[in-house]
């Protein structure tokens, strides 16, 4: 087993790996990765092999703190192929700890003071315990629901809830369209429904740069949608959407005030969700619930009833953990973090 340092050369062959995992992580896609460096952020990719055969990948981003401060972060990753044993998943995390370690070393102007990780499916909570890591509240979702896109499309509608099926069938019949998009104008239209139901529901959002940023990075590849519900040439709901590998995941919506009672983002996600089966993808991630227990089940219980109301399978990763690098900065860091 040894370690690879990926340049850019290695670009198709980093996402030939990660897009071909099982429920594809396009936080982890090498376009992401351009995305991050458009914002200013150092970016690192690493491979490991195994009888000259990549079994993982790794995309590092910096991420700056105040006082000159920064953080190495692994998000949704490493990925791992499946199907490896303990031992394997354990040697291969220590493994990217101690070149994250090295990164640290080696750009000491940056000052980082740990690696954050989010594993995913291939590597289990098994693995990771022994490790000197530190447990800490997920970054990005840690549950989620996934639905099968194999499964017919009478099994998708019968697998929902019967409220959700009757909330599509009347926003058909009163009249509400459907449109895909990829075009600059109506991800204003996006930014604009997302800056209201933050404002109504009292949540913070991305900067309208971030989402332009993110929008020119991921469009040369068609790897972005921007999905929009429209009554009486009105917009009420409109989705961002990501397709890589062999997943669509519904990322970020903002709805209108008004026309509530037209269900209009009911048939924006079934539309979205045919979308993705028609065009030969495997898995729908709706990114993100709080099912029952979790820290965020009474703030986002709205939202995950929408979601889990599509039906499809309830997806719980292992975790976030920090490994740290400097304890003094990292303990001032949580200090602070409780106060903002």
């Amino acid at each position: 087993m040894r370690l690879v340092e990926l340049y850019d050369d290695y670009q198709d062959v980093f996402n030939d790996f990660v897009g071909a995992q099982p429920q594809s992580q396009f936080l982890q896609s090498w376009q992401w990765g351009e995305f991050q460096r458009a914002l200013n952020r150092n970016v690192w990719r690493i491979g490991i092999k195994q009888s000259n055969q990549f079994i993982s990948t790794a995309q590092i981003v910096s991420h700056h703190l105040p006082l000159g401060k920064s953080y190495l972060y692994l998000p949704r990753g490493p990925i791992l192929m499946p199907g490896l044993d303990l031992q394997t998943q354990r040697q291969i995390i220590e493994l990217y700890l101690s070149k994250a370690r090295d990164i640290a070393y080696a750009t000491k102007k940056e000052n980082e003071i740990f690696l954050r990780l989010e594993p995913v499916q291939g590597c289990s909570e098994e693995a990771i315990l022994p490790l000197p890591l530190q447990k800490k509240s997920s970054i990005q979702p840690q549950h989620t629901q996934i639905i099968d896109l194999e499964l017919d499309e009478k099994i998708l509608l019968e697998n929902m809830h019967q409220k959700t099926r009757y909330n599509i069938n009347l926003a058909k019949k009163k009249g509400v369209r459907i449109i895909q998009s990829n075009k600059e104008e109506d991800l204003k239209k996006f930014i604009h429904l997302a800056k209201l139901t933050a404002a109504r529901a009292n949540f913070e959002i991305w900067s309208d740069q971030y989402y332009h940023q993110m929008f020119a990075a991921l469009s040369k590849e068609k790897m972005i949608s921007i999905w929009l519900a429209e009554y009486e040439k009105e917009t009420l709901v409109a989705n961002l959407a990501i397709n890589y590998g062999d997943t669509v995941t519904y990322l970020h919506g903002g709805s209108a005030n008004k026309y509530k009672e037209l269900m209009a983002p009911h048939l924006l996600q079934w539309q979205q969700i045919l979308w993705a089966r028609n065009n030969d993808y495997r898995y729908y991630d709706f990114w993100g619930t709080a099912p029952e227990g979790s820290k965020k089940e009474k703030m986002w219980q709205g939202i995950t009833r929408f979601k889990q109301g599509f039906g499809g399978e309830q997806i719980n990763y292992p975790g976030t953990y920090d490994f740290i690098y400097d304890n003094t900065w990292y303990q001032l860091y949580n200090f602070v973090k409780k106060f903002r």
